[in-house]
């Protein structure tokens, strides 16, 4: 890169499951009053459907971000630097939409040179919340799914029938073991009780949707399932990590909740996502939460009323777009 060169840096953020254009709040706000660069764009990916295919958001982001480095482009820089900042599952589809542009890079007129990811469960969600917190939850999606698919039947007999049959398959699918007998099992046992036919995905998908009235139709339901199911694939979730970290040019630091733990028995700290190994552990960074439930702490993460490590947390991130920027100008200097 010349030393004459004009760079843009973008820094795109990236909702999660059921978030939206407010998912972030004031945060983007705070990001570009706090930049120390000069040209800085700071900029919300467009509210997407959190449901179907995961790969066509991954598809569609990185068509977004060509679009913005053209208007980059069209206003005389000569390269655009991009930092993902991804909340929940945005972080997944923000670091799925990394790895493909590695493999595709004509793809993009720019550089990928970072991912920041807000309590992004890339190990999957803590099974030991799914196991505690979502069994409740998944209970009152059953009720939900069963009411939205008998409001849809008929009078008719057959179409009764069918709706019967069909509530009661909607139950099996998404039954969960009580806590007391999970308790009593080891980790990876209690994982695999819950990845039944939705298993893991409905954990969590139950988690947020309990939260308000479902009236959406089955397939709308089952759609969002289908868009969390990368959360099953625990062997794709350890592979996209290792790739991602191994990537010698690209940055990445996952930001993620910890709530203090009332069971005097247990001593490890409640979070959202499953903690990592060891190996990468040095990419996360713990932010302590007052909240308490997982959810409400992994929800308000943006909100400076809840969250009272929100100024720290928007420091921080300027600090590390920062470092990211000198990084990859060091490696791309001559």
């Amino acid at each position: 890169m010349s030393s004459a060169s004009k760079s843009a840096i973008v820094c795109g953020l990236v909702h999660g499951f059921r978030g939206g254009d407010t998912t972030f709040k004031d945060f983007p706000n705070r990001l570009k009053t706090i930049a120390i660069h000069d040209h800085i764009e700071v900029k919300v990916f467009p509210k997407y459907k959190t449901a179907g295919d995961f790969q066509l958001a991954v598809s569609n982001l990185l068509a977004w971000l060509q679009e913005q480095a053209e208007i980059q482009h069209k206003a005389g820089y000569d390269h655009v630097q991009f930092v993902l900042l991804g909340h929940s599952m945005g972080g997944l589809v923000s670091a799925e939409a990394i790895l493909q542009w590695k493999r595709q890079p004509s793809v993009l007129d720019g550089d990928i040179i970072g991912l920041l990811a807000y309590d992004t469960p890339f190990y999957s969600v803590n099974h030991r919340f799914v196991t505690s917190q979502a069994v409740n939850h998944a209970e009152t999606l059953n009720r939900h799914m069963s009411r939205i698919w008998t409001a849809t039947s008929t009078a008719t007999t057959s179409t009764a029938a069918t709706s019967r049959s069909g509530t009661s398959v909607t139950r099996a699918t998404i039954e969960y073991p009580s806590a007391t007998t999970t308790a009593t099992k080891k980790s990876s046992s209690s994982w695999g009780l819950l990845a039944g036919v939705v298993g893991v995905a409905a954990a969590g998908a139950a988690a947020y949707m309990a939260r308000e009235k479902i009236t959406e139709s089955m397939t709308d339901v089952f759609a969002h399932l289908e868009f969390v199911s990368t959360l099953m694939d625990l062997n794709g979730c350890w592979e996209r990590m290792r790739r991602l970290t191994e990537l010698p040019d690209v940055m990445f630091k996952c930001f993620y909740v910890q709530l203090s733990n009332d069971d005097s028995l247990a001593s490890d700290p409640r979070t959202f996502i499953a903690l990592p190994p060891p190996e990468t552990a040095h990419h996360f960074l713990p932010i302590p939460s007052k909240m308490e439930g997982e959810i409400d702490a992994h929800t308000s993460i943006f909100d400076p009323s809840k969250n009272d490590h929100y100024y720290n947390l928007g420091l921080d991130s300027i600090s590390l777009i920062s470092e990211m920027v000198a990084r990859h100008h060091r490696q791309h200097d001559k």
